[in-house]
């Protein structure tokens, strides 16, 4: 055989069958494992997705009810609900200052002196309108929504208010000589503060969990506290509190509104949790909010 017959016998050579198969083994077992490393690697982003947005929505939520509780009446808190709403409603501040007197049940004319109300940073002035409440000294709840006890029937905190002069009569303007104006209110207190505060809102805010979701509410001031079961501002989706029967005389482990009373070496505070759960993933929201304002 002449040596060029079996180069070229060589080099007409192709792949046998054996290493074909051998090749596409190899190649499967390589690409499994790309595949599966990809696969972990996208699970963890959309995971990792996940729980950021949850974590976003979750904390914006808190931060937001957090900032609106804290700009509430004093001892204006209470709870409601059911095993299927529980509803925290507080009544927020609209103005707030100091008087040099008030009225007293029986006193006439009921007229109170207070400071001059004004924001100095959006150079607005007090109007009062047909809403408007005067709470003085509320120590619970019952005071500062005009629940009377019918042991105590002259215990009145809250008054509505009638109207507001100063030395033009017209509370409009930051004009009054003293910086002192008068509230005719529809009748007298049963007390003085003794920090001689004097509140003025005019509505009523509720945050309700229902059906994995939070919704805010606004009513009046009411003696009856309102249970929303439907209906409101959709604030955050997505929570899975399991809601006790009644959570004004239990103390559910998942139950997102707790109020806890005052005590030697502590205020009250309200007690929030929140449970936010999406696509296996669970965070857990537990907040406690001091309300600053003293009664």
């Amino acid at each position: 055989m002449r040596a060029y017959d079996y180069v070229n016998r060589n080099i007409q050579r192709g792949f046998t069958l054996v290493e074909l198969v051998l090749v596409i083994v190899i190649l499967g077992v390589v690409g499994i494992g790309i595949s599966g490393f990809v696969r972990s690697a996208t699970s963890a982003y959309l995971d990792m997705t996940s729980r950021e947005a949850l974590l976003r929505d979750g904390s914006f939520f808190v931060e937001r009810f957090s900032r609106e509780l804290n700009d509430a009446v004093p001892n204006s808190v209470r709870i409601s609900g059911n095993a299927a709403v529980h509803c925290l409603q507080f009544v927020p501040l609209n103005w707030n200052t100091f008087y040099l007197d008030i009225p007293l049940i029986g006193e006439s004319p009921a007229v109170a002196d207070v400071i001059e109300l004004n924001n100095t940073l959006q150079g607005q002035s007090y109007v009062p309108d047909s809403d408007d409440m005067a709470i003085v000294f509320p120590l619970r709840a019952d005071h500062v929504y005009g629940v009377i006890d019918p042991t105590e029937p002259n215990d009145i905190r809250t008054r509505s208010i009638l109207s507001c002069s100063d030395d033009d009569n017209d509370c409009t303007t930051n004009t009054d000589s003293d910086a002192v104006v008068q509230l005719t209110l529809a009748g007298g207190f049963f007390t003085d503060s003794p920090a001689r505060r004097i509140y003025i809102a005019d509505t009523a805010v509720s945050f309700c969990v229902r059906g994995s979701a939070v919704y805010r509410h606004q009513s009046n001031i009411s003696a009856v506290q309102p249970l929303f079961t439907s209906g409101g501002v959709l604030m955050a989706e997505n929570i899975t509190n399991i809601l006790s029967a009644n959570p004004t005389a239990s103390s559910g482990a998942q139950d997102p509104f707790r109020l806890f009373d005052s005590t030697l070496r502590r205020n009250a505070f309200t007690q929030a949790k929140f449970l936010f759960t999406r696509d296996d993933e669970q965070i857990s929201f537990l907040k406690e909010v001091h309300i600053p304002n003293v009664p």
